[in-house]
């Protein structure tokens, strides 16, 4: 009887340390609950928590989700005539078919985080907004491309002075894509391609959501660009810049409209 008594007060402990964390305690459904039988007690006792082998992912492992912000995209529009454009408008004229339209636009949308926001991953839901309107004047059958991408960038004072796994110096943030590589690959996708018979017209329109999955970036990604833990911790710890924008490659459109909603979520 004092066997079991003892190992029920260590694991009462033991729970108490667990419970101090964020999130900490047995998880069900997004709850954290105390544990209610002798067995959970004694599991808590014996282990601290899930492994990255068991879970995949153990630092956001029971923690509760934060709403972090909500943002939308300027719209980048793409034609054959700009100059009744906005001032505010991003506005791109065409190139001559069949030539391909190339986009790159940053900040256009934005989201300040502060300190301490989040404790290990930054996760998302991207919904995009796509439309444009084939055309093939030239003569001749064309191949049309519509590839636009949704992208992120990440400004963070701790990664001032460091490079990434590759040796190119950050300058103080990340352009990253789902996987945590930074490179212009993008989070959300519109692409098509259409052959286009002469006098071709025809209008698309294109609604994609993604969600989190390795986050936009997480202690993982972080690792996997060679931070230290100690650079790490620091990262989560400091305020956050995370800026939106739009870039790819588009051909034999008389007409584009691009723009995307996002949320940030993290634990």
């Amino acid at each position: 009887m004092k066997k079991i008594l003892l190992g029920m007060m260590f694991a009462l402990l033991a729970f108490a340390a667990q419970a101090q964390k964020p999130g900490g305690g047995i998880n069900e459904g997004g709850v954290d609950m105390m544990p209610t039988t002798y067995g959970d007690f004694m599991r808590m006792a014996e282990k601290g928590g899930p492994t990255e082998e068991e879970v995949g992912d153990a630092d956001s492992f029971g923690r509760n989700k934060t709403y972090l912000g909500v943002a939308q995209t300027n719209p980048v529009i793409i034609q054959a005539d700009c100059s009744a454009a906005g001032p505010n408008d991003i506005c791109i004229e065409h190139a001559v078919p069949p030539a391909g339209t190339s986009v790159d636009e940053t900040d256009l949308g934005m989201i300040e985080l502060p300190q301490k926001a989040s404790n290990s991953i930054l996760c998302f839901s991207f919904t995009q907004f796509s439309t444009w309107l084939w055309g093939n004047s030239t003569g001749s059958t064309q191949t049309g491309n519509m590839a636009l991408f949704l992208t992120v960038q990440i400004e963070n004072d701790v990664l001032n002075g460091l490079n990434d796994a590759n040796g190119n110096p950050f300058n103080g943030s990340l352009f990253l894509d789902n996987a945590g590589v930074p490179t212009p690959a993008g989070i959300v996708v519109s692409t098509s391609q259409n052959t286009l018979p002469v006098g071709a017209f025809e209008l698309q329109r294109e609604r994609t959501t993604r969600s989190c999955t390795g986050g936009i970036v997480s202690v993982n990604a972080l690792e996997a660009q060679g931070l230290t833990d100690k650079q790490i911790k620091d990262f989560f710890k400091e305020p956050m810049t995370v800026s939106f924008g739009v870039r790819g490659n588009v051909s034999m459109t008389e007409f584009v409209s691009f723009f995307g909603g996002i949320r940030i979520y993290g634990d």
